[in-house]
C-alpha cells in the first residue's frame, strides 16, 4: 500500500514539474515574441509550449519526472568508400598487437612466444600445415595406428611373436598417407574445402 502511495506521489511531483516546465517555457515564448515585436495567441502559445514539455518528458524524463540520460543517437552520414588495409598496414598492425600482448605475457611466455613467432618459424609452421600436417591426415593416421597396432598386437599374443615397437610409427605412416590421398582427392579433384561435407 506504501509503494502505491510513494508511486501516486511520484507521478503528481512529476505533473507538478510538467506545469513548472510549461510555465518557464510559456514565459520564454512570450517574451521571445514581444522582443520581435510580433503579436502572439496566447492559446496558441500555451498549447505549443505544453506541446514541447510533453515531448521533453517522453524524451528526457522518467517516471517521476527526473532528468534521465539517453545515448545520443548519430546521425546518419553519407556513405563514404571504404579503404581495405594493404598488406604492409596488416603486417604493422599485427606487430604491434603481438607487442602488446607479449608486454603482458610473464617472461618464459614472452620468450617462448618470440621463438614461435619469428618469421622463419612462422613461414615452416604455415608450409607444414598446407602440406603434411593437414588435420584429416592426422586423423586418419591416428585411428589407423590406434585399430592397426591393437590388432597386430592381439595377434602377436595369440601367436606368441615379440614386437619391436616400430609396429605403432608404422601404421600411423600407412594412415596418414591413407588420410592424405583422401584430403588430397576430396580438395583437389572435388573441389570440398575443410569444414565441409
Amino acid at each position: 500500500m506504501a509503494d502505491n502511495e510513494r508511486l501516486g506521489g511520484a507521478k503528481i511531483e512529476g505533473a507538478e514539474r510538467l506545469g513548472e516546465d510549461a510555465g518557464e517555457l510559456q514565459e520564454n515564448l512570450r517574451h521571445k515574441m514581444e522582443s520581435e515585436g510580433r503579436n502572439y495567441d496566447r492559446s496558441s502559445e500555451l498549447e505549443d509550449a505544453k506541446h514541447n514539455v510533453e515531448r521533453a518528458f517522453e524524451k528526457g524524463h522518467d517516471a517521476r519526472g527526473n532528468k534521465t540520460y539517453q545515448p545520443k543517437q548519430s546521425l546518419p552520414t553519407p556513405k563514404q568508400s571504404i579503404k581495405k588495409a594493404t598488406q604492409a598496414q596488416k603486417k604493422i598492425e599485427y606487430k604491434k598487437t603481438l607487442k602488446s600482448i607479449q608486454r603482458e605475457m610473464n617472461p618464459v611466455e614472452r620468450t617462448f612466444s618470440k621463438i614461435i613467432h619469428n618469421p622463419v618459424v612462422e613461414a615452416t609452421s604455415e608450409v607444414a600445415g598446407k602440406t603434411i600436417a593437414r588435420p584429416a591426415a592426422l586423423l586418419a593416421g591416428s585411428l589407423s595406428a590406434l585399430i592397426l597396432t591393437t590388432i597386430i598386437y592381439v595377434t602377436a599374443k595369440y601367436y606368441g611373436y615379440v614386437l619391436s615397437g616400430f609396429e605403432w610409427i608404422a601404421t600411423f605412416i600407412v594412415g596418414w598417407s591413407i588420410g592424405l590421398i583422401i584430403d588430397w582427392i576430396r580438395v583437389e579433384i572435388l573441389g570440398k574445402k575443410a569444414g565441409s561435407v
